[in-house]
């Protein structure tokens, strides 16, 4: 029997793109909360809850004993991908909009993947195919289309190396949770980065002064704010955390990062038309076809390279039966 990947390659890519579905909906439920509660505060009830969600698998006696056989190196990189994950990129995303519009950081952030490219190509020695390297830039474009028609000329020199330092921290976060994630069990590294991310966020908090305002802010949280921050919690950061993990093992980093990240403009778009009643523009609808349809190059691709390999294991198989006889 093959495996599942080589089997239903495309399965992935649908993890990914949900993943893509809840991270857009994070926009919706975030702006939401804006009126009760800061972005810093956000993100360290965001990762503290979400960490405690994970808290039941310590339980496990053989999950604490690997975790405290890791080597020293393992250790460095689950703090590198918790401090770039829950610390690093969404304080960089978040100071970025006092200084650049949401589409213009929008662009700059979206080159993530760009870097995940390079640093993968450095660190994992991965290589991009012709054709992934061209749905990349396909998607791209994409998000180059929909910046343009809705450029605001907010650009400073400040918010555009804040965009560009938080791209740097989810491209390193991307590269270094794919290393971990091939080589450690996947709930593993969920529990050790997103508590790491947790105790780091809460740190913060208290070297800027912020613990009493996080504090406060989750006191005065009225129902409906409880019921966004659950979404949060619960869909944008642990479900979404799982699947990403899934998809990231089965896929070149930088295709990982590329098909998580340009679909979100659309997604949030069709939410805010299902929603608000706020129909997308033609250039949205555009900028769509390409994001999607550079998706599905990066995924034709993936389905060639696995049936390429199924058959060349299908050809060793009855090479190895025609020995036998």
């Amino acid at each position: 029997m093959q495996p599942m990947n080589r089997l239903f390659p495309i399965f992935p890519f649908i993890a990914l793109l949900l993943v893509s579905v809840f991270w857009g909906s994070h926009a919706i439920a975030a702006s939401a909360l804006e009126t009760h509660m800061q972005p810093v505060s956000l993100s360290i009830w965001r990762f503290t809850f979400g960490a405690l969600c994970y808290l039941p698998l310590l339980f496990s006696r053989s999950r604490l004993g690997r975790l405290r056989q890791l080597d020293r190196g393992t250790q460095i990189k689950l703090g590198i991908a918790g401090l770039c994950w829950s610390v690093l990129y969404p304080l960089f995303w978040y100071a970025t909009l006092e200084y650049l519009s949401p589409i213009e950081s929008l662009l700059l952030v979206n080159t993530s993947p760009l870097i995940a490219a390079g640093i993968g190509w450095i660190f994992l020695r991965e290589r991009l195919t012709l054709r992934d390297g061209l749905g990349i830039l396909v998607s791209f474009f994409g998000v180059i289309l929909l910046v343009a028609h809705q450029w605001g000329g907010k650009s400073s020199t400040l918010g555009f190396a804040l965009a560009i330092l938080a791209a740097l921290s989810f491209a390193c976060y991307t590269v270094t949770s794919k290393s971990l994630f091939q080589a450690l069990p996947l709930f593993d590294v969920l529990l050790a980065t997103n508590g790491i991310g947790a105790v780091l966020l809460w740190i913060f908090a208290l070297v800027t002064g912020r613990v009493g305002r996080a504090i406060a802010a989750i006191a005065a949280l009225p129902s409906h704010g409880w019921e966004e921050l659950g979404y949060i919690v619960v869909v944008v950061s642990v479900i979404a955390y799982v699947l990403y993990g899934y998809g990231l093992t089965r896929v070149p980093a930088a295709i990982g990062s590329a098909v998580t990240f340009y679909p979100q403009a659309l997604f949030t778009a069709l939410m805010q038309w299902i929603g608000l009643g706020t129909p997308p523009s033609y250039f949205i609808w555009i900028s769509g076809l390409l994001i999607l349809g550079g998706t599905a190059l990066m995924s034709t691709a993936r389905r060639s390279n696995g049936r390429k390999a199924t058959g060349t294991i299908s050809d060793a198989a009855d090479c190895q039966t025609v020995e036998r006889r």
